[in-house]
């Protein structure tokens, strides 16, 4: 009885021949599946992308001090490892309100960026803002917002508050006397001070009526 005949007899068939290209197709099959498992590799060891978060950028070149508007930012997504602290993720975070710093077109817009919307805007967890009356009206042109400060007794004395920040200082009084000269007038600042440096200050004052007075001095950065 004849055997069926072989498929592809050139390859699968007896002779020098069919035995080389046997040969051939198995190294080319060999080479085929080492291709295949570097491939199957490099997919596994392969860092997955970066996830990626939406921020807020200027969508066209904006002066300091404007007030922005919507048609002023987009929302850009970009990789969570580049996104600058701080940054807003929505448009609505920033329309309304002012910058501090001029920008271009897709810089991104962080909370620093912003004006604050008042003194005590911002302030850690812990920390209060205090207004209280300068005993020397000229020394508040000595303080700057942001500068860290020592608060004593209008009378003197030791410190009530060590660790305090200017907040905001009170303008120039716009008053004249007849000859042009600025009536006197009294000045305060905007303190951030701990709860307990606060309670210090207000106990130091010694009455609860009128304003709080004391003399604030700028301090050591």
């Amino acid at each position: 009885m004849r055997s069926p005949p072989r498929p592809f007899p050139s390859v699968t068939g007896p002779g020098r021949r069919a035995r080389w290209r046997r040969g051939v197709a198995r190294r080319a099959l060999s080479a085929l599946l080492a291709a295949t498992a570097v491939v199957l590799v490099v997919r596994e060891v392969r860092p997955a992308p970066a996830a990626a978060v939406r921020v807020v950028v200027a969508g066209r070149a904006v002066v300091a001090g404007a007030v922005l508007e919507a048609p002023d930012l987009r929302v850009v997504a970009v990789p969570a490892g580049a996104a600058q602290p701080g940054a807003l993720t929505t448009v609505a975070d920033g329309v309304g309100r002012r910058v501090g710093s001029a920008m271009v077109a897709g810089e991104t817009l962080t909370v620093t960026r912003l004006v604050p919307r008042g003194p005590a805007e911002g302030l850690p967890r812990g920390r209060v803002a205090l207004h209280v009356v300068a005993a020397d009206p000229a020394s508040v042109d000595l303080l700057v917002p942001g500068d860290p400060a020592r608060v004593y007794p209008a009378a003197g004395g030791a410190p009530l508050a060590v660790a305090a920040r200017v907040l905001a200082t009170d303008p120039r009084p716009a008053r004249t006397d007849g000859l042009g000269v600025a009536a006197v007038s009294t000045r305060g600042v905007v303190v951030s001070l701990s709860a307990v440096e606060a309670d210090a200050v207000l106990a130091g004052h010694g009455s609860l009526e009128g304003p709080v007075t004391v003399s604030v001095v700028a301090a050591p950065g």
